[in-house]
């Protein structure tokens, strides 16, 4: 990631324009304190606050859809992953946890 001052984004444009084009994020700074970032139009999706809750939500609605997928199958309880996750999420070690727990439900099947 470049840093750059206002004052040479003035002086540049064309120039940091084609460097953001080509992939690079840069900073722009005033007073030496970051006040904005220009990045390339392939990451805009990875900062757009809309998207990424419309990312959010398709997630949650696949696992919600496998998690039925799952309960569906013979022998099996429901399972759900949602709640799983938000339990999860304030313990240490998730990861492990998260493994230890597929484990055990591969086991009890």
């Amino acid at each position: 990631m470049k840093t750059v001052s206002a004052l040479e984004v003035r002086k540049r444009f064309g120039q940091i324009l084609d460097e953001a084009g080509r992939g690079e994020r840069i900073v722009i700074e005033r007073a030496g304190q970051p006040i904005a970032a220009l990045v390339p139009l392939s990451d805009l999706a990875a900062v757009d606050p809309e998207q990424r809750r419309a990312r959010q939500l398709a997630a949650h609605a696949e696992m919600r859809r496998l998690a039925l997928e799952i309960a569906a199958m013979p022998g099996r309880e429901a399972f759900d992953a949602t709640e799983f996750i938000r339990r999860d999420r304030d313990r240490d070690g998730r990861l492990a946890d998260i493994v230890d727990a597929v484990a055990e439900s591969k086991e009890q099947s």
